[in-house]
């Protein structure tokens, strides 16, 4: 029974690594995106 729960949380562990990792991706891209965005208001200006 225990190994059962060991592999699951092992799955788990390595889904939300995944997903921190992603989360990272995004939260990247979007402040790039704020800067481009901000640059663009400025020559627009």
């Amino acid at each position: 029974m225990r190994a059962i729960q060991k592999t699951e949380n092992r799955k788990q562990k390595t889904e939300n690594r995944k997903q921190k990792t992603e989360n990272r991706k995004q939260k990247t891209e979007n402040r790039k995106q704020k800067t481009e965005n901000r640059k663009q208001k400025t020559e627009n200006r």
